[in-house]
């Protein structure tokens, strides 16, 4: 089955990549897909990048320098040791990001067709609302 489900974050002001990775970091949110960090910085090129996870700083860096340079850039993030995750975009304004949540996802106990968007929110809303979150629209299309 497929289905297309996205969490869209809008912020007050233009947010840096290093901003909302180490909010997120910071509560459990790691790089970590199943052992590496996996990133795209040019979509147009369209070949993901690995590099090992103690090279996290210089991919934050290069992510960085991917948005400034007009890019949308991608980098996949889990929860703690639970590889539930998905890949966040980073868009060139720095208003906005999203999450394409595709990595062990969390379904609804009551309604399992439908992801659990409750679980995702819980994870996210408290450390980018220290950061200026501003707004959050979600869609789940099974």
């Amino acid at each position: 089955m497929s289905r297309d489900t996205e969490f869209v974050f809008t912020f007050t002001q233009e947010t840096r990549v290093t901003d909302v990775l180490e909010a997120l970091g910071a509560c459990g949110w790691v790089p970590d897909d199943m052992g590496k960090i996996s990133f795209l910085v040019d979509p147009e090129d369209g070949d993901w990048q690995t590099r090992a996870l103690e090279e996290y700083p210089a991919v934050i860096a290069e992510l960085e320098r991917g948005t400034a340079a007009g890019y949308t850039c991608t980098i996949m993030l889990t929860w703690k040791d639970t590889r539930t995750g998905g890949n966040f975009f980073f868009y060139p304004s720095g208003g906005r990001m999203m999450l394409a949540p595709i990595l062990n996802t969390r379904a609804r106990p009551d309604h399992p067709r439908f992801l659990d968007l409750e679980w995702y929110l819980s994870r996210l809303l408290g450390p980018l609302a220290q950061i200026g979150l501003s707004g959050v629209e979600t869609s789940d299309l099974a």
